[in-house]
């Protein structure tokens, strides 16, 4: 049998940017078309300033405001690696975003004496840390949080005395969904007590999914999760049975945090980070449904995995209410964290990996890529793509060539580069003695995926006027020609290609193949 350690961090994301209590701060983030406060220090509080309101309405109250932005992947990392701090006190420890902490303790035979020092214990290395704590023990997490952060000191919850504890504190201590909370405020409730004392059987057909789970924690009978242990002889397995079954996103997504937080100690205590995880969702009736999931870069932020599940759950089917969630980490790989900046945090900040991994996720790997030159004549088929780097194992490059016959192009599969082509211009034959390398030659921004005939009028051989989209236009100056051959293994080419100035202000090139004109690309 377990208690729960809680340890909630009022400050804690002003902390961890070097503010104090002291300070008047505020945290603020983009919010419907304003900056928003998030939250607040005391003297800030003091004069008004309150979580939901603009910037410019905080500072009308506070002239002498200061502001910081919210840094959410920020503050997830440095919340899990204060995890670590507590593993002295216990081997199960998570992260509760955005500012507490929870562990996993013994109850002992005298409960009261040992969990009081042990609440002692952690406010005192919190403070050493640099950070302003209220720390309860109580039968599961969500009273001991709820207990912190509404109540007004420390404390040790006796054994089966929860319901007691929270009855005193106000609904919003519950964090219900915001149309069930105004629905009990209409109906008059006050405070926990007020709402534990509702008939079970009309909460549940009145509340959802969320708000019947925290009426059992109001009447002391909510459930306790156990912060599993890591194995290592397999995938970190973490897993939560519903009471009732489920099939609303938001309800599912509660129960998924729940189980990243947990994952994400395991993760740091074993210094390994998530690259690939599964979602098994066990069905009413006996079904499964799975889903995988690539991460961008190797991360151990459960908010950020959160978010990438949030992305494919909107739109994914499920075939019947959910029953039992499990959350399987697949793939894993050694991290000591991320570097941050000592003075600039923001600049640690690298979304590309994550948007990378959403993109493949949607679009399938044939589609996202990064594309690297080859050395090839041709200039369709001078790029190869190259698979998108997301944190695993790498491919070789797929060389990807577009035929210019007329009248348009088309896409065809290559061959992949070979040892000789050891980077885009160099040549594995001649070494070149006495004279710089010669410059790669100048390509346009934008290469057309079809080419387009064009009617060209030309004097000398020299491009005076053309005819694009229906309409004629000027020469203004021609550059060329470049004539291009391709290599004696492939296909026979001989293009000439011209660079014009046209008198509309953009810039065409235009290549003359057999006799043809074509628009093969703009500068841009």
């Amino acid at each position: 049998m377990f208690r729960y350690l809680v340890a909630w961090l009022p400050l804690f994301r002003l902390e961890r940017c070097g503010w104090s209590a002291t300070d008047a701060v505020a945290l603020v983030a983009e919010e419907k078309s304003a900056l928003r406060v998030q939250v607040a220090t005391p003297p800030a509080r003091e004069a008004g300033v309150a979580a939901g309101m603009s910037l410019a309405e905080a500072r009308a109250l506070m002239p002498g405001l200061l502001a910081e932005r919210l840094d959410a992947d920020g503050e997830d990392r440095d919340l899990t690696e204060l995890v670590g701090q507590l593993l002295r006190v216990s081997p199960n420890v998570a992260a509760l975003p955005p500012s507490a902490l929870v562990a996993e303790v013994s109850r002992c035979t005298d409960a009261v004496g040992a969990e009081r020092a042990l609440v002692e214990r952690v406010r005192i290395r919190l403070a050493q840390l640099g950070h302003v704590a209220r720390v309860v023990i109580a039968d599961d997490p969500r009273t001991a949080l709820s207990v912190a952060a509404w109540g007004r000191s420390h404390r040790v919850v006796p054994v089966g005395e929860g319901a007691a504890a929270m009855a005193p504190l106000p609904l919003g201590a519950l964090e219900l969904p915001a149309a069930e909370h105004r629905l009990l405020i209409s109906l008059g409730l006050r405070n926990i007590g007020d709402f534990a004392a509702l008939d079970p059987a009309s909460v549940v057909g009145r509340l959802g999914p969320l708000g019947v789970a925290a009426h059992g924690v109001a009447r002391g009978a909510g459930r306790t999760p156990v912060l599993a242990l890591w194995s290592d002889a397999g995938p970190l397995t973490l897993s939560q049975d519903l009471s009732d079954p489920v099939s609303e996103l938001e309800a599912l997504l509660f129960v998924i945090n729940a189980l990243l937080r947990d994952a994400a100690v395991h993760l740091t205590a074993a210094g390994q980070a998530a690259v690939r995880l599964s979602l098994r969702f066990g069905l009413e009736g006996g079904g499964e449904q799975h889903l995988s999931l690539r991460l961008g870069s190797p991360t151990r932020a459960p908010r950020r995995m959160l978010d990438l599940l949030r992305l494919r759950l909107e739109r994914y089917v499920l075939a019947a209410p959910v029953e039992r969630v499990r959350v399987e980490l697949s793939e894993t790989t050694p991290f000591d964290g991320l570097q941050g900046d000592l003075l600039h945090r923001g600049r640690a900040t690298e979304a590309l990996a994550d948007v990378g991994a959403r993109l493949l996720d949607a679009l399938g790997a044939d589609a996202v890529f990064t594309p690297t030159l080859v050395s090839r004549h041709r200039p369709e088929a001078e790029w190869a793509a190259s698979p998108l780097s997301t944190g695993g194992g790498n491919r070789a490059p797929r060389s990807r060539q577009l035929s210019l016959d007329a009248p348009g192009l088309r896409e065809r599969e290559a061959p992949a580069s070979t040892s000789l082509e050891a980077g885009p211009w160099d040549d594995p034959v001649h070494e070149w003695e006495g004279f710089a390398p010669p410059l790669p030659p100048r390509r346009p921004a934008l290469l057309l995926a079809q080419a387009q005939a064009v009617v060209m009028r030309s004097e000398g051989g020299v491009p005076q006027r053309v005819q694009i989209d229906g309409r004629w236009l000027d020469v203004l100056a021609a550059q060329g020609p470049e004539r291009l051959a391709s290599e004696w293994w492939s296909q026979p080419l001989l293009r000439e290609y011209w660079r014009l100035d046209l008198a509309d202000g953009r810039q065409a090139w235009i290549c003359r193949e057999d006799g043809l004109w074509l628009l093969h690309g703009w500068w841009d």
